[in-house]
């Protein structure tokens, strides 16, 4: 678990569909959110401006200093990047993983990774995630903590009694497709582990090359730092390194007394598979 967690941060504003894209809009054209301007030029509330830069970082379309990202340009340049408006699902799993990698809005990669883990078959409550983030937070109030549920929440489910006036803003978060959560009859919440075959190879390949730097990853490593973010399944994990050595020559999985890996042969860029990904995605719809 990391050292220090970080909440809060979003204004209690979950990261809405368009929001990444009209901030690196505004990153490109301008030099800093704290202009006075800001509000005018994109279109949104003093609250909401803060959220987006939020968001921003914990995307890692910006950096600490708020500089945009070798990874934003790939994606959201409007000319050049391979997704901009997000339109392919496999972007959103992209920006799923980077959320939870990225670690600067905490309580998702700790959902992900460890307090779904203590729950039978990964459902739970509110009330017993609070009293998790309590456990582990440090001291941050519960009242920070509740509003980081509320947005986690939003960011993947949409409630199913939303009223139409709130209908539209539910549907506009960034995850909702990505159908990671649910609910059951009694109000509990359940986060779903699957074989996420509906997660693109390259996707799954480029969080591989991005987590680790060895040549030979281990399938257990993999599984801890790759496929728990995915909330993909051992069997699924399975079928994605078969998928990925029947994609890529330069991959190969091995058993060897009972201890499989993945060797990587070569440097591999993980950035151009995500172009090679995107171009025949492109090729493939025209």
């Amino acid at each position: 678990m990391k050292e220090t967690l970080k909440f809060s941060g979003h204004e209690t504003f979950h990261c809405r569909h368009f929001w990444l894209k009209k901030g690196y809009d505004f990153s490109i054209e301008n030099n800093s959110f704290s202009n006075p301007n800001t509000v005018v030029k994109l279109g949104v509330g003093k609250n909401m401006v803060s959220s987006i830069k939020h968001w921003l970082k914990a995307f890692g379309i910006t950096n600490e200093e708020g500089k945009l990202s070798e990874f934003a340009h790939v994606i959201f340049d409007t000319n050049l990047g391979v997704d901009p408006f997000l339109e392919y699902d496999g972007t959103l799993w992209l920006l799923h993983y980077q959320l939870l990698k990225r670690e600067i809005a905490s309580i998702y990669s700790l959902v992900f990774k460890d307090f779904r883990k203590s729950k039978i078959n990964s459902q739970f409550t509110t009330i017993q995630l609070l009293k998790y983030l309590n456990k582990v937070s440090g001291g941050v109030s519960e009242k920070t903590l509740e509003n980081d549920i509320k947005v986690f929440l939003k960011t993947y489910y949409k409630s199913q009694n939303t009223s139409v006036k709130n209908l539209e803003d539910e549907l506009s978060s960034i995850f909702i497709d990505l159908n990671l959560i649910d609910t059951l009859d009694n109000g509990t919440y359940q986060l779903k582990v699957t074989e996420r075959e509906e997660i693109p190879t390259a996707i799954f390949l480029y969080a591989i090359l991005d987590t680790f730097a060895d040549e030979v990853i281990s399938f257990d490593a993999i599984q801890e730092e790759v496929a728990d973010l995915f909330a993909c399944n051992a069997e699924g994990l399975e079928l994605q390194i078969a998928a990925i050595c029947n994609a890529y020559s330069f991959a190969v999985y091995k058993e060897d007394a009972g201890r499989k890996a993945l060797t990587i042969k070569g440097t591999q860029h993980k950035l151009q598979i995500l172009k090679d990904y995107y171009n025949a995605e492109v090729y493939h719809i025209d």
